[in-house]
């Protein structure tokens, strides 16, 4: 069996096994499931599994960096695409892919954000949220664009890039989109508009 074919054979089960602990997670919540429970859906050996993941951690963070990975990518993508419109256009973009793809994972991404945050289970836990590449890269876009709209006049008076670019970011934590969902009954589509419609859409003139 050639190097090249034993590479991708050990990469597909890692992607299996990561599929199984998506699921199971998202299911079930990441302190229910167990790293036996893992193996035995994902219908490998505990070695097997321990030999890439050696605790429920490593999981939660793998699960987290493709996650973001993927969303990062549709981010610069959406703004890639639409590069021309007006900086309050391309906001509004960014918002509702943000509020739509997190809404679209919110119970897995609310409980791998639970564990990793809290630290209950995942030892390898982000020292803090604000340091986090997720943070970096959602507050880095959204100040960027808030930037561009001070420089080019299109801002509203008194907007302050850092301040507000925070203070929306932190709207979209999961826990907040999960529990204004759940308060309101709006779907995804209708929660990104108000949010655009009241938060957003003030910061321009």
């Amino acid at each position: 069996m050639s190097s090249i074919y034993k590479r991708k054979e050990s990469q597909e089960l890692s992607e299996s096994i990561l599929e199984t602990a998506r699921a199971l997670f998202a299911e079930h919540g990441v302190d229910a499931v167990s790293m036996h429970q893992i193996a035995k859906t994902a219908g490998v050996g505990q070695g097997t599994l321990y030999r890439r993941f050696s605790q429920k951690g490593e999981l939660c963070m793998e699960l987290m960096e493709d996650y973001f990975n993927g969303l990062q990518e549709d981010v610069q993508r959406s703004l890639t695409e639409n590069a021309s419109l007006a900086v309050k256009e391309r906001a509004t973009l960014v918002i509702r892919e943000l509020v739509l793809n997190l809404m679209n994972n919110i119970q897995l991404m609310e409980t791998i954000y639970a564990a990793i945050f809290a630290g209950r289970r995942c030892e390898k836990e982000m020292s803090t949220f604000f340091d986090s590449p997720p943070y970096q890269f959602l507050f880095g876009t959204v100040q960027g664009l808030l930037q561009e709209a001070v420089d080019t006049g299109a801002a509203a008076a008194g907007v302050c890039p850092p301040i507000n670019a925070h203070l929306l970011i932190s709207t979209l934590a999961p826990q907040s989109l999960n529990h204004l969902r759940d308060q309101t009954g709006y779907t995804p589509e209708e929660l990104a508009g108000v949010i655009n419609r009241t938060i957003v859409h003030p910061l321009f003139v």
